[in-house]
């Protein structure tokens, strides 16, 4: 039971609010450091509480790695995991693979996750309550900054705990929407919150729904008229009051409440509801270009390795993510780089298939090591700071995709239109280097499969495969760890939650 979360903003008293990078994105501090009167008294006052969620949330605690590269995608068995050195987070990745969830080197892990994100969530309830009855007038973007600020923050709690829910409880689709009257996390939307009770998956998605379509409705307006193209939305070198309305990809923009939709939409198993809210975006798309991927391999050597221009909402790392990279790969502490965070070379070539000399996800996201024994991936690898691509990339967690949108868009509207679902495959095949049609697939199986394998390429040291899996009732693919593919029990793919729950 969870008796009571504390928030955790950020003190004007020790910082000045400087928009210059996202380097300069705050810490956060016990709130008993200020009064919250003083905090909500001004425009930088919700700025800064703003931005200090962001960066909670890029944390190597959040999606600085645990809920990315980190155990999300040692859960998924997307490494050849023995091979990562204990450095790192590597031993607590090497037990989530094992899972080991109650080994006592990885349980302070996820402790730490958990009360990590429930405190995301408390700040983003307090900030919505505060920006509901907040002046306009205290805002240099009046009435328009303060509703940016409001549907951000409904949004990131439904985001975060749609998160929790897909960690911490069954998917629908093992039992059936609605038809489980089990409870297992709650539902928290005010602040402060003493006794929050568990509930059931069905209830918190009907919750999660209704703040995604708040922020949405609330959203829309807000991006009416923002620059989404690529180096717009991921701008962060202007310094101005102004640019804390601009850089929307580095929040939570209308696009990215949508996507988020249709992801949860998905996972809830409406497939008509998750077309709907995907065709919105590739509706958009097809007008304006906004996320459309990149038409040639040139990126990737001024330092786009995370091929970002198609991504729709990004978290911004400081110069920690990158140092998490060579930390586990032993980049960092003079040791030879003998062990790697890697792909096993056999599963690494069956994967990628006939398509392993075209695909730019293995001729440049992978590095072989050992004459391909394995591979290492290269997302999070340090790129040259000389460009803006490789500044970007530095920098950037990728959190929606618009592959991703595809992927959803195609799924939910196979049995219907096959030859749509088809076309946004081959799409997402096309903005990776690959020329291919799949004109000859007719039966569902054998297109999920498709899906599937080709978004285990696409969000490898994302975080975002294993909820694939989960969600459609799958095989984990064996690992080193495993001979066999691993059952989607709940045993195996739904965490215990801390023993510590009630200290949060």
């Amino acid at each position: 039971m969870i008796r009571k979360i504390y928030t955790t903003f950020v003190s004007f008293a020790f910082v000045v609010l400087t928009l210059s990078s996202c380097s300069d994105w705050l810490d956060l501090y016990p709130s008993d450091e200020i009064k919250e009167e003083y905090l909500f008294s001004s425009g930088d006052g919700f700025r800064t509480a703003t931005n200090g969620i962001y960066r909670k949330m890029a944390t190597f605690n959040l999606y600085g790695s645990n809920l990315t590269w980190g155990i999300m995608d040692a859960w998924a068995q997307s490494y050849y995991i023995d091979q990562a050195p204990s450095i790192g987070g590597g031993t607590a990745m090497r037990n989530m693979a094992a899972l080991q969830f109650k080994n006592t080197e990885l349980v302070p892990v996820t402790d730490a996750m958990w009360n990590a994100a429930w405190n995301v969530v408390a700040n983003c309830n307090e900030l919505a309550q505060q920006a509901a009855k907040a002046d306009p007038n205290l805002f240099s973007g009046l009435d328009g900054e303060r509703q940016m600020i409001l549907g951000e923050a409904i949004g990131l709690r439904a985001f975060i705990q749609f998160d929790l829910l897909r960690i911490y409880a069954p998917s629908p689709s093992s039992v059936g929407f609605g038809k489980d009257d089990r409870t297992f996390i709650p539902y928290v939307n005010v602040y402060p919150s003493y006794v929050n009770n568990h509930q059931t998956v069905s209830y918190c998605l009907e919750q999660i729904i209704a703040d995604l379509k708040e922020a949405q409705r609330i959203l829309k307006e807000v991006d009416a008229t923002s620059s989404m193209g690529a180096n717009a939305r991921f701008n962060i070198e202007t310094v101005s009051e102004s640019l804390f309305a601009k850089s929307r990809g580095y929040r939570l923009n209308y696009y990215a409440v949508t996507a988020e939709l249709a992801r949860v939409f998905l996972y809830a198993g409406k497939n008509a509801e998750a077309y709907a809210e995907a065709k919105k975006i590739i509706d958009e798309e097809n007008k304006t270009g906004y996320f459309e991927a990149s038409t040639n391999s040139s990126g990737f050597r001024n330092g786009n390795m995370k091929m970002y221009n198609d991504i729709i909402f990004g978290l911004y790392s400081s110069k920690e993510l990158v140092e998490w990279d060579q930390e586990i790969n032993h980049g960092s502490d003079g040791a030879s780089e003998e062990n790697y965070l890697c792909l096993d070379g056999d599963v690494a070539k069956e994967l990628y298939g006939d398509e392993i000399n075209s695909d730019w996800r293995f001729k440049y996201q992978l590095e072989e090591k050992y004459y391909g024994f394995y591979y290492r991936t290269l997302k999070y690898n340090k790129q040259t700071e000389s460009t803006n691509e490789g500044k970007t990339n530095n920098r950037m967690l990728p959190m929606i995709r618009m592959s991703e949108v595809y992927y959803i868009a195609a799924e939910a509207i196979f049995d219907t239109k096959p030859k749509e679902a088809r076309g946004y495959l081959e799409l997402v095949k096309k903005g990776r280097g690959i020329s291919k049609k799949f004109d000859n697939v007719t039966n569902k199986s054998e297109f999920i499969d498709l899906l599937v394998n080709d978004a285990r390429r696409e969000f490898l040291g994302e975080g975002q495969i294993f909820y694939m899996y989960k969600r459609l009732n799958r095989l984990i693919p064996a690992s080193s760890y495993y001979s066999s593919d691993i059952l989607p029990t709940d045993e195996n793919v739904v965490l215990p939650k801390p023993d510590s729950e009630s200290n949060i």
